[in-house]
């Protein structure tokens, strides 16, 4: 067996290329292609249209990309937009009138204890007032009502309070008695709730005493709320630190 013979036919096949596997275009076909000008036009059509077909999605994928961009772009535009620019600064005077100190407002901070012992026993005041000046009286409610959610528990309680019998209605006590509060203390339970005490006084239109002074004492449990932009002025007004009540319970002293 010549081996040498074999080794050179074998060398010779893999150097020769297939006429389809060829690149170059010869007169619309490939090199060794048949001469049919049919077969000639549909692989120049195939290359034309594979060409387009490239080109499109590139300029898709282009286009794709400029619209990120624009959104991006538009959403920082936004984004700076909403930021407020105004800083409020708060300027104080003398009782001359004259400029004393100035600087930026800044935001309140979380209501302390003494803040809201004040709140609480502001709340079981207003709440047990009983007086014969509508004007006070209105008042009193108006700053009850500051102090309450509308989906708490306490705001049913004080309804049911101030619209309900002859013996708890304020407005209808005020006919015939007054009542007056003095507050003994107001100690924290824990985190949320307090204890407040107080001594009461009942008297009739005249002035004159109807029963001795007696004790209560009334648990409130509250909660802050930090002011957000759908807060509305009178809100601030009435309740500046967002102090509420979320449930309350009072009882008489034996």
């Amino acid at each position: 067996m010549n081996l040498a013979r074999i080794f050179r036919s074998l060398r010779t096949a893999g150097s020769r290329k297939e006429p389809a596997q060829d690149g170059f275009l010869d007169g619309g076909r490939r090199t060794g292609e048949s001469d049919n000008p049919y077969l000639s036009a549909r692989r120049t059509w195939n290359d034309h249209a594979a060409q387009a077909a490239s080109s499109r999605q590139a300029w898709q994928l282009l286009a794709l990309l400029s619209l990120l961009v624009a959104l991006a772009a538009v959403g920082g535009m936004v984004h700076v937009a909403s930021q407020s620019r105004f800083v409020p600064y708060v300027v104080e005077v003398d009782t001359l009138g004259q400029h004393a100190a100035a600087a930026p407002a800044q935001l309140a901070a979380a209501a302390d204890q003494r803040v809201v012992r004040a709140a609480v026993a502001s709340f079981v005041a207003d709440a047990r007032l009983v007086t014969p000046d509508i004007a006070l009286q209105r008042k009193a409610v108006y700053r009850l009502y500051s102090m309450l959610a509308a989906n708490d528990p306490a705001t049913a309680k004080a309804n049911e309070w101030l619209n309900g019998t002859d013996e708890s209605s304020p407005l209808k006590r005020a006919a015939r008695e007054t009542v007056s509060t003095e507050i003994i203390s107001a100690l924290p339970q824990t985190a949320d709730t307090w204890q407040v005490d107080w001594t009461e006084t009942v008297r009739d239109r005249q002035g004159v005493l109807k029963a001795p002074p007696f004790r209560m004492r009334a648990l409130l449990t509250v909660y802050t709320v930090a002011a957000t932009p759908q807060t509305t002025e009178e809100q601030l007004r009435n309740n500046p630190l967002g102090i509420y009540v979320r449930d309350f319970s009072w009882a008489k002293q034996l």
